[in-house]
């Protein structure tokens, strides 16, 4: 068993350091790149849909929900269908277009909103994620689990 746990970790820091040389080659830090790789903590849009509903997408009402959280998680799913919508957008341009960030995931300044908060160690938290690349500019969106 102890063998086993030994070589996950020597893989995954193995994989991260692979990941390091392109990520500084190119200016980005490397652990923003690869720290979400490591985790398989996230859930896909048929999943999202399912946990939450498909409510269609309300920017308006997404950025006024800022303390109410199923709100939007109900527009998760219309979130994430429309991405592209939002793929290439600044990160500057997405707290005025979404309302101010509920979550956190790894750096403040990667946008993130809570829509699931959890009321005891035993269940989730979850967030939508605007994964940001090099240049700032919005690469992917996610629904991501944030803690326990």
């Amino acid at each position: 068993m102890k063998a086993t746990v030994s070589r996950v970790a020597r893989i995954a820091v193995f994989s991260s350091l692979a990941l390091s040389l392109p990520c500084a080659a190119a200016g980005t830090p490397s652990f923003l790149l690869s720290l979400p790789l490591l985790s398989s903590d996230y859930l896909g849009v048929k999943e999202v849909c399912r946990r939450w509903g498909e409510q269609p997408l309300d920017i308006a009402a997404f950025r006024a929900a800022e303390e109410d959280e199923a709100t939007r998680a109900a527009m998760a799913c219309s979130l994430l269908k429309t991405q592209d919508d939002y793929v290439g957008m600044h990160r500057l341009e997405v707290r005025p277009l979404f309302g101010n960030p509920t979550g956190y995931d790894i750096t403040e300044f990667i946008p993130t909103y809570l829509i699931e908060t959890a009321k005891t160690m035993s269940e989730d938290s979850w967030q939508i994620v605007f994964l940001i690349d090099r240049d700032g500019m919005v690469s992917k969106i996610v629904v991501h689990k944030n803690c326990c």
